[in-house]
């Protein structure tokens, strides 16, 4: 019985050797994992507030002054040109007394325009005023400002 004991074994050692799990060097598998370090937070970059749109210029309000009867007059330089012959008189109506007449084609010297239409020049260092269906900001044909240079 010594022997069969013995037999019996060395014949479980020597099944139990190959299960063991040991498969040899050749095919072992060995993983290496890298640890990630952990990211520092970025700072919350500043808002800069948006700039907001430039104001916008106010237009000037106009410059108001007053003939001599009363009638609003608007400060405003500017040319114009007898449109016909033309009386200038001393204030803004067609019964105010006549200061002069220029024919047709002069150049007049506006500074400012009158509520009812007429305009305020200066004509040889007197304010005086023309009706403004009589005058025009345009040269006219035949003056040196106009055209064919008469």
């Amino acid at each position: 019985m010594k022997k069969s004991t013995l037999f019996i074994l060395l014949l479980g050692l020597v099944l139990c050797i190959p299960g063991c799990g040991f498969e040899g060097a050749g095919e072992a598998v060995v993983t290496i994992v890298e640890a990630t370090p952990t990211p520092e937070p970025t700072p919350t970059p500043e808002v800069t507030p948006t700039p907001a749109a430039p104001a916008a210029t106010p237009t000037p309000a106009p410059v108001m002054e007053q003939s001599p009867s009363g009638v609003n007059v608007e400060k405003k330089d500017g040319t114009y040109y007898a449109v016909a012959d033309l009386n200038l008189r001393a204030d803004c109506t067609a019964e105010a007394e006549l200061v002069d007449s220029v024919s047709a084609g002069t150049q007049l010297t506006s500074t400012g325009v009158c509520e009812n239409g007429w305009i305020r020049v200066d004509y040889n260092g007197q304010t005086c005023f023309a009706s403004g269906d009589f005058v025009s900001a345009t040269a006219p044909e035949g003056t040196a400002d106009g055209g064919n240079g008469e």
